[in-house]
């Protein structure tokens, strides 16, 4: 099948045995069969699904699901049709059996498109699954000459994998294929040596293939695990099929790194040119642009290597699941190794990614339909004769005894003693780093609190190393231990324990300075990985028993003046782990906290430690198990120790236990590594007697704390005797000594970060102290905390709209889970004034970071607390009917914000009646004008601008009365965005000026920002983009200061359009995808629609019609869902002019009146006279000047000014047509039209004689 950039597509067959094909249709419109909102549905579903598979998104997942079997008949049924030559000649070619099909295109679009879904109505199976391969291609006349692939060397099949991430662990979501790859290289039968690129360098990337063909063993496969996108190169010469990929000027490009840092955009053709020199025949990428255009990106790149000569190119059209890829690539080798060309190794793979379907997620493991996410671009299929398959021989009793031995000696001490202890899971982002760090700084201490990993991680680095290149040979990865009872080793010790490894005997036989010239000089020859492990005890944290002697100052002196040498002079790296960060080290070592796991890698490894207990999925559904999750934070011993307690305990327990509530569960015996208590206990011993009796009060935390939080908990007049006497400098001592001896790690700013277990541990040891007044104790305690909790929440709700709002911010996000935590107390205890407090604070951090289902969750439990029965909610007059109404208001912002607006209005006008009905006080008319004036933004947000500026003005009539000065400037801010949506910019700039004037005398930063973005926007109307800019900058730094999510992607779209209105539609572009990236994150559907809507400007602004188009569907399509109108009608608007730009002035004229007619009946002014001028633009494209005259008019007429800002080059178009059709005529029409008299202002302006300003002759 092939296609042309126009759509039309051709169908050929070649039987086997035939040198050409023969033409069955020649050519024909192919109907599009997956318009954009379904494409961003495949998508969300292979991208986002698993990430939160509850309520609506579980239901949406499933919808989507069942839905590829219809997309996949659509696909059919586009490209062979429902009947006719192309259908016969299919069911032809089935009959004969071995039959492929090949998709050749040059446009990215439709090679991007997932053909792999493709089914036969008549058949139940994809026909990739029936083992049908799927081929994509590019038209012959567009590939360069090919070269000929080296054979592999022996039974070995060399893997260059390019890891690049110019981001580091900012990279979002950060996966590497490569290590569960190794993983399962292990199965396969044959060797695949698997190699690192180091640093992922484009020079890098050269000279190791060059080398690999100077020594005769070139790689078959290189891997790129980066980024592809879509960039500007402009060095690149235009040429043939310069415009097919993406957007016009624009190619498909791989991301590299730069020597000194930073993204290294390569342009496909340039990779491809080091392949051929590497003969290469074959390229993996991970390496695609995710959202809209990713699948575009990888058909770009892969078509771009297609041409300048690569055989194969097998691509992932979307971002797939790093244990998903795994499984495909070792089944993709395996079957290399079998003798299968690279084509049928695709099609095995790929029918075992749907069998070994299920994927990680919250809830567990599920199935996830992403077998269709490998893709196969070929020119020319090969495979690999010369490969040595090594099938395994069924072991004998010695054999088996000898591979026992290997693992117990790889465990001992003699070994080399990375072997893992279970499966290993996550840390890429560490281990990124740590690759980085390693290789340029070469001494690296991993330090963190016991049990979060660092042995394990050091081993899995070893072993990462060692299997991927990153030492000159494998065994030159050794470790040493300094774990309490092993002999401790100054550094004479290490030294001859390294030497004896590597040199044997004979180097006992040197002088001790010789010993350690020697290990130095070969640390410096080779590259070597030394792993320190438990380096705590050998001076910071000493064996508490005394049967290992800490280091004296000489010992120590001696060790860290020759790991600076190391670190100076080496081409090697060691690597130690600690409890703390051993700052005795000095300076010159590099640091790395190792903390819990992430969100995504902490679901892996519950997935792993549950898979033994079938039982606990039912679990894994309820809240308590997601509050459990979130209190162990990632701690992988916590994990390990009790989640498999869930077998037999519920979660509440298990939480309640961590909490120091209950006890644990017996079953914690065991050493430092088996135990949580033994784990806690090597530390708390460090501890002088007075900080542990302190110390204890941090069973009442989560998470976090820091010394202002217990100096006012010990201020309040609940507090426990024991923790009273010690002033915030007391505390922060204590903390700070707790930090050394790894119990907590720092955050900044003060506060600490807790180990999970640490509060169940201290309970238990305040038990101990005074086991009679424990439960008094405790409680009293708590209470003296929510009191706490309650004064900083109302002192940061105080800072929130102030020049100190960062800190603000930042303190919330730091003490976030305690505030959290001691809002479920309040609740359960019944403590509405506190409640309100806390939730006051911690609604605007929600609303702020866009976490609106946390919002949703914590007002459904405290709706299911305050009513009671079901529905009845308190009485408002009281303290529990004031928490209540300020919950429900707040949820109906967030309905607002999120397009929600039917059930943003139901809310308000249930608050406002039930306030109305209230005695007449402050208090209740201050909230009856708050639910007003959140009635006119949904008027607004409507477009009923009358009905919003009246409840605006009413709500404002009550606020003046009140003199809230800060209510006062919001309701001046909103009647300046209704006087814009009119168009009468000045009346808007008025009000936005008056409510900048509080907000600057308040020094609200938040609220500044607002009224600086308003500002701009009345500019931007005005056309005087630089000012425009200038405000929007203003608005910008305080939104990035207290990293207001939503406020910043406004502010990133709208420097996006100032871009654009410069004529720079990349720097345009770039706002565009910041602002959705964030958009789309939040699931901020109004917002996405906006960013697709100005994509589709950039895109017509550069001449692609048909991607504008579809960005311009994609908006609408959100717009009809949320009932937009207004977005609606903007749509309407900008397809209609993609239509007049192509010449298609029917559908231009239908799209207009369909954008006008919405517009007239929401009254939008400013729309109506860009609609009006664009039907006159129309008329004069058709040659019909007085029709065009009439829609001018009709345009000029809506305001009083003249020329007025929103009305564009409308009055220099009427002033062009009064003179080809006369002043008379312009009166005539000016009477007909309005039913007024022209204005002597109009009649001034176009009978004045000037330079034709608008364009268009």
């Amino acid at each position: 099948m092939s296609a042309d950039a126009d759509g039309r597509v051709s169908v050929q067959v070649r039987l086997a045995g035939e040198e050409f094909a023969s033409q069955v249709v020649t050519s024909r419109d192919m109907p599009w069969p997956l318009d954009d909102a379904a494409l961003e549905d495949l998508r969300w579903y292979l991208e986002d699904y698993l990430t939160a598979p509850f309520a609506v998104y579980e239901e949406r997942g499933a919808a989507i699901r069942d839905r590829l079997a219809a997309w996949g008949g659509d696909l059919f049924t586009a490209l062979l049709g429902e009947s006719g030559p192309a259908r016969e000649a299919y069911v032809a070619a089935r009959s004969r059996r071995d039959v492929e099909i090949v998709l050749q295109s040059a446009s990215a679009r439709f090679l991007g498109l997932p053909w792999e879904l493709m089914r036969d109505p008549g058949r139940p199976t994809p026909l990739a699954l029936e083992g049908v391969p799927l081929i994509r291609t590019m038209p012959s006349a567009d590939l360069t000459e090919s070269f000929e692939p080296a054979d592999p060397v022996g039974s070995r099949l060399r893997v260059l994998m390019v890891l690049s991430r110019p981001d580091g662990t900012a990279d979002v979501g950060y996966q590497m294929v490569a290590r569960p790859l190794l993983e399962r290289l292990e199965s396969v039968r044959g060797t695949v040596e698997l190699t690192v690129l180091r640093p992922p360098t484009l020079s890098r990337f050269e000279s190791v293939l060059q080398d690999a063909v100077d020594r005769g063993e070139p790689f078959q496969v290189v891997h790129f695990d980066g980024h592809g996108v879509f960039a500007r190169e402009p060095s690149l010469p235009a040429g043939r099929g310069s415009a097919k990929y993406g957007a016009a000027g624009e190619r498909g490009m791989l991301a590299f790194e730069k020597p000194e840092g930073g993204a290294d955009l390569v342009a496909a053709e340039r990779v491809a040119v080091v392949l051929a020199a590497g003969r290469v025949p074959v390229v993996v990428l991970n390496a695609c642009q995710s959202a809209q255009l990713g699948s575009e990106v990888e058909a770009a790149v892969a078509t771009r290597l297609l041409r300048e000569g690569t055989a194969s190119v097998v691509a992932m059209a979307y971002s797939v699941y790093a244990v998903a890829a795994a499984e495909f690539m070792a089944v993709f080798y395996e079957r290399l190794f079998s003798g299968d060309s690279v084509g049928d190794a695709v099609t095995r793979a790929r029918r075992h990614l749907h069998v070994a379907n299920l994927r990680p997620s919250p809830k567990g493991r599920l199935p996830l339909d992403d077998w269709m996410v490998p893709v196969h671009y070929m020119r020319r299929d090969i495979s690999f004769p010369g490969l040595v398959t090594e099938r395994p021989q069924p072991a004998s009793q010695a054999a088996m005894l000898a591979e026992v031995r290997a693992r117990i000696h790889d465990e001992s001490p003699d070994g080399d003693g990375l072997g893992a202890d279970g499966k290993f899971v996550g840390r890429d982002g560490l281990l990124f780093t740590l690759d980085t760090a390693a290789r340029l700084q070469h001494v690296v201490v991993l330090h963190g609190p016991g049990g979060t990993g660092k042995t394990e991680l050091a081993k899995a680095f070893g072993r990462w190393w060692r299997d991927t290149g990153g030492v000159d040979r494998p065994d030159l990865v050794f470790w040493d231990s300094f774990e309490p009872g092993v002999s401790s080793f100054g550094l004479d010790g290490l030294v001859t324990s390294l030497g004896l490894r590597v040199f044997g005997t004979d180097f006992t036989a040197l002088a001790p300075l010789e010993r350690r010239r020697t290990i130095e000089q070969f640390l410096a020859d080779y590259r070597v990985l030394w792993l320190w492990d438990n380096f705590e005890t050998a001076r910071s944290m000493p064996d508490p028993t005394g049967a290992t002697p800490p280091l004296d100052e000489d010992e120590a002196d001696e060790l860290r003046d020759f790991l600076h040498r190391v670190a100076a002079r080496s081409r090697s790296a060691i690597v130690i782990t600690s409890r703390g960060p051993e700052e005795w080290l000095g300076s010159r070592i590099r640091r790395i906290d190792v903390g819990g796991l992430n969100r995504d890698e902490a679901v892996l490894y519950t997935d792993q430690l549950l898979a033994p207990y079938p039982g606990t999925r039912a679990k894994r559904g309820r809240r308590a198990f997601e509050e459990l999750v979130q209190w162990l934070d990632g701690h992988p011993l916590s994990m390990r120790l009790i989640l498999p307690r869930l077998d037999g305990t519920a979660p509440e327990h298990l939480l309640n236990a961590l909490k120091g509530i209950e006890p644990l569960p017996a079953g914690d015996e065991g050493d430092r590594a088996n135990s949580l208590a033994a784990s806690i206990t090597y530390s708390f011993a460090h501890l002088p007697d007075r900080d542990r009796q302190a110390i204890t009060a941090l069973a009442l935390f989560h998470a976090t704390t820091d010394s202002v939080a217990l100096d006012a908990m010990s201020q309040s007049a609940e507090c426990p005797e024991r923790f009273r006497g010690l002033s915030s400098d007391q505390w922060q001592a204590v903390l700070d000594r707790a930090h050394r001896v790894g119990l907590l790690s720092e955050l900044g700013m003060g506060v600490y970060r807790l180990h999970p277990a640490l509060p169940s541990y201290l309970a238990a040891h305040w038990r101990r102290l005074d086991p009679d007044g424990f439960d008094a104790e405790h409680a009293a305690a708590k209470r003296a905390l929510l009191d706490a909790y309650t004064v900083l929440a109302r002192w940061l709700s105080g800072q929130w709209n102030s020049e100190n709002a960062q800190d603000a911010v930042t303190v919330t996000e730091l003490h976030r889970r305690n505030l959290s935590g001691m809002l479920g107390h309040a609740l359960t205890q019944q403590k509405w004034g506190h409640a309100t407090i806390i939730a006051r604070c911690l609604s605007a951090y929600w609303d702020l970071r866009g976490l609106y289902e946390e919002a949703r969750a914590w007002v459904d439990r405290a709706v299911d607390v305050l009513e009671d029965p079901p529905g009845t909610p308190p009485p408002l007059d009281t303290a529990a009917g004031n928490l209540w109404a300020f919950l429900m208001d707040g949820q109906a912002t967030r309905h607002q914000i999120l397009g929600q607006l039917t059930e943003a209005e139901a809310v308000n006008r249930t608050l406002l009646r039930a306030y109305e009905q209230l005695p007449d006080s402050d208090h209740t008319r201050i909230d009856t004008a708050v639910f007003q004036h959140h009635l006119g933004m949904v008027a607004q947000l409507r477009g009923d601008l009358d009905q919003s500026e009246h409840w605006y003005r009413k709500s404002l009539t009550i606020l003046e009365e009140m003199q809230d000065r800060p209510r006062m400037a919001f309701a001046y801010h909103q009647l300046g965005i209704t006087a814009q949506h009119r168009g009468d910019l000045a009346q808007a700039e008025h009000w936005y000026r008056q409510a900048l004037a509080i907000l600057e005398e308040l020094r609200d930063r938040p609220g500044m920002a607002r009224s600086y973005h308003q500002l701009g926007r009345a500019a931007q109307d005005r056309r005087d983009f630089g000012q425009a800019e200038h405000w929007y900058r203003r608005s910008l730094a305080i939104l990035e200061e207290v990293r207001d999510r939503p406020g910043m992607a406004s502010s990133y779209h709208q420097l996006g359009i100032i871009a654009q209105e410069h004529g720079d539609l990349e720097q345009a572009e770039d706002r565009y995808r910041e602002s959705l990236a964030i958009r789309e994150e939040l699931r901020d559907r109004p917002g996405m629609l906006r960013s697709y809507h100005q994509l589709g400007r950039v895109a017509q602004d550069r001449g692609d019609f048909e991607q504008a188009e579809r960005w311009y569907r994609q908006s609408l399509a959100i717009a009809e869902k949320l009932g937009d109108r207004l977005s609606m009608a903007s749509a309407y608007h900008q397809l209609g002019t993609t239509a007049q730009d192509q010449g298609d002035l029917d559908q231009a004229e239908h799209l207009y009146r369909q954008s006008v007619a919405i517009k007239e009946d929401l009254r939008d002014r400013p729309g109506m006279a860009r609609g009006y001028g664009q039907l006159g633009l129309l008329a004069a494209d058709r040659g019909v000047p007085r029709q065009a005259l009439e829609w001018t008019i009709r345009c000029v007429a809506l305001f009083d000014e003249y020329p007025h800002p929103a009305t564009g080059p409308a009055p220099y178009i009427l002033q062009r047509l009064t003179r080809q059709l006369g002043v008379e005529t312009l009166h005539d029409l000016w009477r007909t039209v309005t039913g007024n008299a022209l204005p002597s202002s109009v009649h001034a302006h176009v009978t004045h004689t000037g330079p034709d300003e608008t364009g268009l002759g």
